[in-house]
């Protein structure tokens, strides 16, 4: 195309030359020669001119679709991650009630205990049976000397043990006796500080007090369970707990810095993981 177009130039040249000097010398037929090609050379821009715009609206299609699908997939992509994080909470969610069934089959083991204790506790001694002659006749009909006799049973009070105190506390609290409950939590902590039961103690006081909205008492109680038990399996959950309790009073600030100190303090639980995703709604 553009050969032919210089080609057309340089046949124009000549005739342009011969006007300029002297338009006496060009005749009729070369003036409509050159007007055939100066409306050739017209036509061909102007179909270039075409050619090369309808390539720019082609392009601007292409750029425009390209665009659409990118802004599709991003979208996509976008709602994959928010499933992704919705179900990942969901999970780690369903561990905690996993926890707490948990928990509630070690209550139930706790209870079993404590009977036991309770009848362990309740078990009466062997009966002294008096021998009209004079002695004493143990079960089995063996005989003691006349000096032995009869003493009544005096170790009926028998201090509860840190199951039977447990399941206790636990029991009077789903019945919704928080107070009673907290005095026997409480109990088991004062009278057995080293039992496996203190920190899950500790930590339903605090539960206790929550459910009364008692903020500043759940507070301390939650700070004590991390504080006095900083590795039982209650100190994440009690200070994840102490974070949303302090949140849910709009205390940002505060509960933002023990969110962190979850992740910080144990960041292989699963309060740690729903700590993070919490932080990322804060900021």
């Amino acid at each position: 195309m553009m050969p032919m177009r210089l080609h057309r130039v340089w046949r124009l040249v000549p005739l342009v030359a011969l006007v300029a000097t002297g338009g006496c010398f060009a005749t009729r037929g070369d003036m409509r020669i050159l007007q055939g090609d100066i409306a050739a050379m017209r036509t061909e821009l102007l179909r270039n001119q075409a050619d090369q715009k309808e390539a720019l609206l082609q392009t601007q299609r292409l750029i425009q679709v390209a665009s659409d699908s990118l802004a599709r997939v991003s979208a996509r992509t976008v709602g994959i991650q928010g499933d992704v994080r919705g179900e990942m909470r969901a999970v780690r969610e369903q561990l905690l009630q996993v926890q707490t069934l948990l928990g509630q089959s070690q209550a139930t083991i706790a209870r079993l205990r404590s009977e036991m204790e309770a009848r362990n506790a309740m078990l009466p001694t062997p009966a002294v049976l008096v021998d009209p002659a004079g002695g004493t006749t143990r079960p089995g009909g063996t005989r003691a000397p006349a000096a032995a006799t009869t003493q009544p049973d005096t170790s009926a009070n028998v201090l509860a043990g840190p199951n039977q105190l447990y399941t206790t506390g636990r029991d009077q609290l789903l019945r919704g006796a928080t107070a009673t409950a907290r005095m026997t939590f409480q109990e088991l902590i004062t009278n057995y500080p080293q039992s496996d039961y203190a920190a899950d103690a500790q930590f339903w006081i605090a539960e206790s007090l929550a459910k009364e909205s008692n903020v500043a008492a759940a507070d301390a109680a939650y700070a004590a369970v991390v504080s006095a038990y900083p590795t039982s399996a209650k100190a994440p959950t009690a200070l994840y707990k102490r974070a949303q309790l302090i949140l849910k009073q709009g205390n940002t600030a505060q509960a933002r810095q023990l969110f962190e100190q979850v992740v910080a303090r144990f960041p292989r639980s699963d309060e740690a993981e729903l700590a993070a995703e919490t932080l990322k709604t804060l900021r």
